[in-house]
């Protein structure tokens, strides 16, 4: 055979052998990332469902599939977001029951205090001969009192300030022109639900210590309003005696108001700003997704 058709025969072959070998290693490629992607599927998986328990979706849970030893870890992983669900709803569950109990606490501790200054004005009234004005305020303090007693935490802005209203009044019987009151909401912020009694130790404290040590006219302003649909904004304003400030730590009554309000609303504000001789004014901020979660 001479070499010319040889060489020819053997170009042949090469360019087969070449083929092959070009075939073979594009399916080996293809065969590799195909059991690739078959054995880190269930890894990727289990990473992307930890990243979504750890920005707090507990919901999620991974699709076991076979017996194998990539499934027994999905299924003890699974085990473990449930057992970690169940902590935190036992430790919420357990924080809110405390922070019920303390809100109730506090809430328990105005109502002997709030009685205790309401019939020391009756003593008064009764000393003075103002029988029919006993009378009167006595009507007032049964519609409080029902009020107070209704088996409800939580009230709505309109109903707090009608009780504000009445319990107003019923001071007014006894300090007469002494005390002025202007109580005002608006449409906005009526419905808004708020800690029944919250605002009453603020108006008690106002007649109480602001009002009652001075003997000439005073005036007493309540005022809640919605700022730009997002916050509920309530203020109790006297011209009263004022105190200083820094013993406010001493009184009952803004003592209770201040927990009260970090337990019902955390990212709740309370400012106080007090004179002597000049007055108080108390500011209260609520974020309106708190008032209404």
């Amino acid at each position: 055979m001479p070499n010319s058709e040889i060489i020819s025969q053997l170009r042949w072959l090469y360019i087969i052998g070449g083929l092959f070998a070009v075939c073979g290693l594009f399916l080996t490629v293809i065969v590799f990332f195909l059991l690739s992607k078959w054995i880190i599927r269930p890894f990727k998986e289990i990473i992307w469902t930890m990243k979504k328990v750890e920005i707090g979706n507990l919901q999620t849970r991974l699709q076991v599939r076979g017996t194998d030893e990539v499934a027994q870890i999905g299924l003890a992983f699974n085990r473990m977001i449930n057992q970690v669900e169940e902590l935190i709803v036992r430790e919420y569950q357990a924080k809110f029951n405390q922070q019920q109990a303390e809100y109730r606490s506090l809430q328990a501790q105005i109502q002997p205090h709030f009685l205790y200054n309401i019939l020391n004005g009756f003593i008064g009234l009764n000393r003075i001969g103002e029988h029919e004005k006993l009378e009167e305020s006595i009507i007032h303090l049964s519609k409080m009192l029902r009020y107070i007693l209704a088996g409800r935490d939580w009230t709505c802005v309109k109903d707090e300030c009608d009780f504000l209203a009445w319990y107003c009044q019923l001071q007014q019987l006894r300090f007469q022109d002494r005390l002025q009151y202007h109580i005002r909401y608006d449409a906005e912020s009526m419905s808004v639900p708020i800690p029944k009694l919250l605002l009453q130790p603020l108006v008690e404290n106002s007649i109480i210590h602001g009002i009652e040590p001075l003997n000439q006219p005073r005036e007493l302003n309540v005022d809640v309003h919605m700022v730009n649909n997002h916050t509920l904004s309530i203020s109790v304003t006297d011209n009263g005696a004022g105190f200083d400030a820094s013993k406010a730590g001493k009184s009952v009554g803004l003592t209770n108001v201040k927990e009260r309000l970090q337990l019902a609303y955390p990212e709740g504000e309370f400012a106080l700003d007090s004179r002597i001789g000049e007055g108080t004014r108390i500011h209260i901020q609520i974020p309106i997704k708190e008032a209404f979660k």
